[in-house]
């Protein structure tokens, strides 16, 4: 590909991730706040980590270091909002984007028009599945579509992936285990389907030294955090945080077949623009007879379905599924192509990008939260009050976190700035603790009793509003 056309499909991508990011992500500036609770407790956990807080042992969440990583880069570009995140959240789904279309040319043996990428753009962005804006799915994705484009180009070629791609690979796949682990049946299913066609075509020295640079890759992704833990004596607080409460703690509905057989039919539900896509590209594969290219993406889906749905669900885990939409552009593109009307088949990538727009204005899970009067929403009216005093400090009392750290530029007062859903009594005694010394000068909760347990603080305002999960009322104590 020429530099200009390069250069063209960057632009391309860049802009239509921009656009339908701010008609659909809480991040956007359309959006007064994001005030999502997982989001917001990655954001201040990302801004404890470049606030001198060591990860896990100061501050507690289970998600991964790179995941808080990346909210700290956001925080150094928005310190007490989401426009940082959301110039990420647009990189990454620029990468995906360009990734997915290189990826649809290369099935379709020729170079299709960057407007196509428009499709999965909007079915991505406006699906349940993305949800709020932030996920971890979705800063996920690049890694997954780097990924899918390798495996795909090595099948489609007759020579083997050179080794310091597969090495790029393995590094890429250890940022995914310290992103969010659930993965992994994804990098499981890439590893198995590129051992048998190495084996299928007797290329075992090749095989031996890519195992080799993939592990390599691996353990390049995962020595800066084992320094960096290392440095500060937290290596057993990373993984009991990470694998031990994730793994025998965090709370699920159900596991077993049948609990995976139906979460795969929520994720299907709510990323369902997603699934059109994917069953497009499986129909492209029957009628051309790709039957190696299809095989090799059902067994990516499989791996990852196994470990990212076979024990909980939320809405927002469908949304890791998007790496394939991509692939469907191949056969619409072909569609297209043979259109008797040669008009109508140059004007078809213009007509998905105007109703590819519509799709996201509409029927985004966020469009009634678009431009909300600041003074609704309990973070930033509960801010005004708590940063006109300079010697204030907060917690997040009793639930996930609500926003109050990231509005206010305040750090958590403890490890346990928020309450997660798991069974840890040392987050509830710690909390306690805070508020039975008085220790905080201001306290956000969703209960209206505190003051009856904790006679020192009284209630100061309150604020009832709908995040999109229905109607909650936030309390603002205050010390007296």
């Amino acid at each position: 590909m020429a530099r200009g056309a390069k250069w063209k499909t960057v632009l391309w991508c860049v802009g239509i991730a921009a656009v339908v990011l701010l008609l659909c992500s809480k991040s956007s500036p359309l959006f007064v706040f994001n005030d999502w609770m997982d989001a917001n407790a990655f954001f201040t956990m990302g801004k404890s980590l470049f606030s001198g807080e060591v990860l896990y042992r100061d501050v507690f969440d289970h998600k991964g270091p790179v995941l808080h990583l990346i909210y700290g880069i956001g925080f150094l570009l928005d310190h007490t909002g989401f426009t940082g995140i959301f110039l990420l959240e647009i990189a990454a789904l620029a990468v995906v984007l360009a990734l997915g279309l290189r990826t649809a040319s290369l099935l379709a043996n020729r170079s299709l028009h960057p407007a196509w990428v428009v499709v999965p753009a909007a079915g991505i962005a406006a699906s349940r599945a993305f949800s709020h804006g932030g996920s971890a799915e979705e800063f996920m994705l690049p890694l997954l579509a780097a990924a899918l484009y390798g495996l795909l180009k090595t099948l489609c070629k007759k020579h083997p992936m050179s080794l310091p791609s597969v090495l790029l690979q393995g590094f890429l796949a250890g940022c995914a285990l310290w992103l969010k682990y659930t993965v992994l049946g994804f990098y499981l299913g890439w590893v198995l389907v590129l051992t048998v066609l190495y084996l299928k075509r007797r290329m075992y020295r090749e095989l031996a030294q890519s195992c080799g640079a993939y592990l390599a890759g691996m353990a390049l992704a995962t020595l800066p955090w084992g320094v960096y833990f290392g440095i500060h004596d937290a290596l057993d607080d990373w993984f009991i945080c990470y694998f031990y409460d994730n793994l025998f703690l965090y709370s699920g509905n159900g596991g077993g077949p049948l609990a995976l057989i139906q979460h795969l039919w929520w994720a299907a539900r709510d990323a369902a623009p997603v699934a059109v896509l994917a069953a497009l590209f499986l129909v492209w594969c029957l009628i051309g007879r790709r039957y190696a290219e299809a095989g090799a993406v059902l067994v990516l889906g499989a791996g990852l379905a196994c470990t990212s749905l076979a024990g909980g669900y939320y809405q927002y885990y469908g949304l890791i599924f998007s790496v394939f939409a991509p692939l469907g552009i191949a056969l619409l593109a072909q569609i297209a192509e043979r259109l008797q009307s040669r008009p109508l088949a140059n004007a078809a990538p213009w007509l998905g990008l105007g109703t590819a727009f519509l799709f996201c204005w509409c029927l985004s899970p966020n469009k009634n939260l678009r431009g909300r009067d600041p003074d609704t929403l309990p973070q930033l009216r509960f801010a005004r009050t708590i940063t006109a005093d300079p010697q204030a400090s907060l917690l997040n009392y009793g639930t996930l976190d609500g926003g109050f750290y990231t509005a206010t530029g305040l750090l958590p007062p403890g490890r346990y700035f928020y309450v997660s859903n798991m069974p840890l009594e040392e987050q509830w005694t710690e909390q306690n603790g805070l508020l039975e010394q008085g220790a905080v000068t201001y306290v956000a909760a969703l209960v209206d009793d505190l003051a009856e347990r904790f006679p020192r603080y009284h209630c100061i305002d309150q604020c009832s509003y709908d995040g999109g999960e229905g109607t909650v009322t936030w309390y603002l104590y205050q010390r007296q």
